[in-house]
C-alpha cells in the first residue's frame, strides 16, 4: 500500500535523527528528500572544519526547502561546554558550566550564552541541546556532575536564565534538559535506567526549580531525561510518562513549548522497551519530538512504526 507524502512528512517532522560523514551521502539525501526527516543532530563524525560543516548544513538546509512544502530543518548539536563539546578547535574550548556557577555571574553567564550561541548560528546550527537545568545534588552522579552550574536550585535558576537570554538574543534555540531533573541519579541512563527516590516535595523544591523558573520566563524548548520518579510515576521513566510530560510539565508548569526526547537508543529506554512501541508511549506521554542519534536504520523504522499507528488509528 501506498503510503501518502502528508503522513511521510507529517511523521518525518517529528524525527530528529544523527547520520553519519561530512558530506551528503545517498543516506541523507533520502532521509531528507524521502522521508521528509525534520531535524538532525550532529556529532564529531559529521565535522572537520567551520567550513566544510557550514557548507553540509548549507546544502542539507537547500535540499529541505526544495520541497513543495518545503520546511527549514532543526539542526542541533550537544555544545554545552567542558567534556560535552562535539565541535572542537577552531570553535571555542568553553569551560563546563559549572565554572559559571563558581563565578556566580549573570554578565558571564549571559555572555557565555550569547558567545558559544554566535559560534553555532555562524555555521548554520540552530538549536543547542544547552543549557543544563539539572541541580548537580549527588557527588556521585556519574553522568552530570561539572556538566552542570550548581548544586543550589536558586543559582541554577537564575544563572541557566543568563545563558538562556545570550543564546535567544542570537537566534539560536536553546534546550533546556533534562526534565525534570537528572542531578541526583547515581546511574547514567546512557547505560542503564536511573531512578530518583525523592519524595514529590523534595523533586518539586529542587529538580523543578530551574525548569519553573526558565518556563516562567519564555523557555521554548525541553528535552526529557530516561529517569524514573516513584514518587510521580512508578512504571515509566519521564520521557515515556503521561504523568509528568502532560501533568506536570504541560498543566502544572503550563509549558507551551516544544518536548524533545534525549536519545532513544540509550539502555535506558532499550533494555527496558520495545522499539516497535515508543511511537505509541512517547505520543501518550506527551512528546513533541523523537530522538535517534546513531542508527539509520533505526530512525526509518521509527518512522514506519509511526505511519502504521497513524494507519491503526492509534
Amino acid at each position: 500500500m501506498t503510503v501518502s507524502k502528508t503522513i511521510v512528512a507529517k511523521t518525518g517532522s517529528l524525527i530528529i535523527s544523527g547520520f553519519e560523514g561530512t558530506s551528503i551521502s545517498s543516506e541523507l539525501k533520502n532521509l531528507i528528500l524521502d522521508q521528509r526527516i525534520g531535524g538532525f543532530v550532529l556529532f564529531e563524525r559529521n565535522y572537520e572544519s567551520p567550513s566544510q560543516l557550514h557548507a553540509l548544513i548549507q546544502e542539507m538546509q537547500s535540499m529541505a526547502i526544495s520541497q513543495t512544502d518545503g520546511q527549514p530543518l532543526l539542526i542541533s548539536v550537544d555544545q554545552e561546554g567542558g567534556r560535552v563539546s562535539r565541535l572542537k578547535a577552531p570553535f571555542s574550548a568553553f569551560p563546563p558550566q559549572k565554572q559559571l556557577g563558581l563565578a556566580r555571574s549573570e554578565e558571564l553567564a549571559y555572555r557565555f550564552g550569547q558567545s558559544l550561541a554566535v559560534e553555532l548560528k555562524s555555521v548554520g546550527i540552530n538549536m543547542d541541546f544547552a543549557p543544563i537545568l539539572d541541580v548537580n545534588s549527588n557527588m556521585h552522579n556519574p553522568i552530570i556532575g561539572e556538566r552542570a552550574i550548581s548544586g543550589d536550585p536558586k543559582l541554577v535558576s537564575f544563572l541557566s536564565a543568563a545563558i538562556i537570554r545570550g543564546f535567544l538574543s542570537t537566534g539560536v534555540l536553546p534546550v533546556g534538559k533534562h526534565f525534570p531533573g537528572h542531578g541526583d541519579t547515581d546511574r547514567d541512563s546512557h547505560l542503564e535506567l536511573p531512578k530518583v527516590n525523592k519524595s514529590a516535595k523534595n523533586l518539586e523544591d529542587i529538580e523543578l526549580k530551574p525548569f519553573i523558573y526558565n518556563i516562567e520566563r519564555g523557555l521554548q524548548v525541553i528535552m526529557t531525561g530516561h529517569v524514573l520518579y516513584p514518587a510521580w510515576d512508578k512504571d515509566y521513566p519521564a520521557t515515556f510518562s503521561k504523568k509528568i510530560l502532560f501533568g506536570i510539565l504541560r498543566k502544572k508548569l503550563k509549558f507551551k513549548g516544544l518536548i524533545i526526547s534525549d536519545d532513544l537508543e540509550m539502555k535506558a529506554i532499550e533494555n527496558f522497551f520495545e522499539f516497535k512501541d515508543i511511537p505509541s508511549l512517547g505520543f501518550k506521554a506527551g512528546l513533541d519530538q523523537f530522538m535517534i542519534c546513531n542508527n539509520l536504520e533505526k530512525t526509518i523504522l521509527l518512522q514506519e512504526q509511526m505511519i502504521q499507528d497513524t494507519e491503526k488509528g492509534k
